[in-house]
């Protein structure tokens, strides 16, 4: 990504469906601290007149019998896809495009299964599966949360039950009354706010169940080398990364505690709440998770962007806030009889769990 440069920033850019996580920051950085272990990188490219117009970053790896190529940022991505220039200014139609692109990475790699999980339905990969013929298969991944870009109180008043319009005000008025105070990291501090915030993090999954990942050196780095480079690059790219810190004052000793970390990516079309850490012992004061999704709203309402997305992930305390839904699928295209084995595979695994989860819940 990094050797492509400013073509990718502009396809990037020109691509209606791509989300922060198609980034050339996010990708590099992934890379960086990722793709050496990963398996072997690779980058197909469609040129109009030599322009790039569509452009997708794999990760080619053997998973037991087959080769398979997966999204580069496949895992730490909570939105896998590759990129399009769909803007129709000075380029051939998307149709078009997207027939060159799959067509490009059938002949450029040798791969027996291409496996793409977490995809949007607007993604333009559903547009390449299309195109690919029968050797397909659809499978659902995680639910995506997500609120209009508009305040939080205007969210509320929208909501049909009165009983969660009248808590939720009463949460707010709580929230006005206690004075949370919230502010962006800037450049100078993301060294130090980045341990803070993993701290908090891991702090608040204690004697829980947590990714080990998000306690890594690895991840720790990715996420600093985004939060660093966004800054560097401005938003010229298409891409930015914030970390806010929440802070509180004690009413005892009147000072100024930081009680929470929100990392959140921000992109063209949304703003994506990542990762978030808090302080345990700060929900007995006051509503942490609406705390932070307000200010987030606030900043997506700023911005001018439709979405405030949770990103993946259909936890029951997201659902208090009555946010919109929709399913994120896995794709998986297959190349060539061996590839077409292996799809046959995961189709009959995919049954054979759910005859299982049919049977046990029955």
């Amino acid at each position: 990504m990094d050797v492509l440069g400013q073509d990718w920033d502009r396809l990037f850019l020109r691509c209606s469906a791509a989300t922060p996580f198609q980034s050339r920051i996010w990708l590099s950085s992934w890379c960086r601290w990722y793709g050496p272990t990963s398996g072997r990188l690779c980058v197909v490219g469609v040129r109009h007149q030599g322009v790039l117009v569509a452009a997708a970053a794999f990760v080619l790896t053997r998973l037991r019998l087959w080769r398979v190529l997966r999204p580069v940022g496949v895992d730490q991505s909570d939105f896998c896809d590759v990129l399009l220039d769909d803007s129709g200014d000075g380029v051939p139609d998307a149709c078009t495009i997207v027939d060159r692109l799959a067509s490009a990475i059938r002949d450029e790699v040798c791969f027996d299964l291409l496996d793409f999980p977490e995809v949007r339905p607007d993604s333009v990969l559903a547009r390449v599966r299309d195109t690919w013929g029968s050797r397909s298969t659809e499978i659902h991944c995680e639910t995506c949360l997500s609120f209009p870009g508009v305040p939080m109180e205007q969210h509320v008043e929208a909501i049909d039950a009165a009983k969660t319009r009248q808590r939720l005000r009463k949460s707010l008025r709580d929230l006005d009354r206690v004075g949370v105070e919230a502010r962006l990291v800037p450049v100078t501090e993301v060294e130090d706010a980045m341990a803070r915030f993993l701290d908090l993090h891991r702090r608040q999954w204690a004697d829980r169940p947590v990714n080990s990942e998000h306690l890594t050196e690895r991840f720790k780095g990715h996420l600093t080398t985004v939060l660093q480079a966004s800054n560097e690059a401005g938003e010229s790219c298409g891409f930015q990364a914030v970390l806010a810190e929440f802070s509180l004052k004690n009413k005892e000793t009147l000072e100024v505690e930081h009680v929470a970390s929100d990392f959140l990516i921000v992109g063209r079309s949304m703003v994506g709440r990542y990762l978030y850490g808090y302080l345990p012992s700060t929900r007995s004061r006051i509503d942490v998770f609406l705390a932070i999704t307000r200010t987030a709203m606030a900043w997506t309402t700023e911005r001018g962007l439709p979405e405030m997305s949770l990103l993946r992930g259909g936890e029951a305390h997201k659902y208090r806030l009555h946010p919109n839904e929709a399913q994120s699928v896995r794709i998986v295209l297959a190349d060539g009889v061996w590839g077409a084995v292996g799809l046959w595979a995961i189709r009959s695994r995919c049954v054979a769990a759910k005859t299982v989860k049919r049977w046990l819940y029955r």
